[in-house]
């Protein structure tokens, strides 16, 4: 198929933005939720731009980690999610469709979802990712590649935002046994890079993906407990 033409349906099928009323909808039941049932903190919203192209990145502890970017921002989001969410309540399993996340499955090469991820991009959009790729408990670990992939090839600017709750998410445990709400905090860091000047039609090498993954691991650690740092302790700049 002809370049020109494929660009053109992906224009068609991911024109930004998506599902405005539907995610509306979403983002505003979230928004209560959060006042009803935590004690949610927001740092760092002034770090925010006005508009994209962005790449959000964020740490994955939690499943509900993913409300972080949908709460503390106003940008038409699209994410990049685990098709299996393993880690996830069947409960909240549906909701990602709801939203219409560019679902990805761990090992295979997601040529769809990339090439979906890159059409937003140029949209000047604002993607969501979580680099490690799965839900894990603290600290942070290596980063999957597709972060940092997108990062070099668009050459767009990155914001790190870090969530975390010292009460592990636990919402109605500590309403019960605590007796108050659950404490939340997410910081929002400055925009750094673009990491590359980017090339859509240029592949990166692994080399500079692997550099570029750790600077923003990097990035995402300066917003986290030093706890949570896992092997960015010591080259994290915060002194959280």
């Amino acid at each position: 198929m002809p370049r020109s033409r494929r660009k053109s349906e992906l224009l068609a099928k991911y024109h930004y933005p998506r599902n405005r009323t539907r995610r509306s909808f979403l983002r505003g039941g979230i928004g209560a939720l959060a006042w009803l049932l935590l004690d949610y903190q927001i740092e760092g919203k002034e770090n925010l731009p006005e508009d994209g192209p962005l790449l959000i990145v964020g740490n994955h502890f939690h499943f509900l980690d993913t409300i972080g970017p949908i709460h503390v921002t106003k940008y038409p989001l699209e994410f990049i999610n685990d098709a299996e969410m393993p880690m996830a309540p069947g409960i909240v399993k549906f909701l990602p469709g709801w939203w219409g996340t560019l679902k990805i499955t761990q090992g295979r090469p997601n040529l769809e979802a990339i090439r979906a991820a890159e059409t937003i991009l140029q949209q000047n959009g604002v993607l969501a990712i979580f680099p490690e790729g799965h839900v894990h408990k603290p600290p942070l670990g290596n980063p999957l590649p597709g972060a940092a992939f997108l990062g070099l090839r668009l050459g767009v600017p990155i914001v790190p935002v870090g969530t975390y709750s010292e009460d592990d998410w636990d919402i109605f445990g500590t309403l019960l046994h605590k007796k108050r709400k659950a404490r939340v905090v997410t910081r929002i860091g400055k925009p750094f890079g673009p990491l590359a000047d980017g090339d859509p039609t240029c592949v990166p090498g692994r080399e500079d993906v692997k550099n570029a993954g750790q600077e923003i691991m990097r990035q995402i650690a300066n917003l986290l407990p030093k706890s949570a740092r896992g092997p960015y302790l010591q080259e994290a700049s915060s002194g959280l």
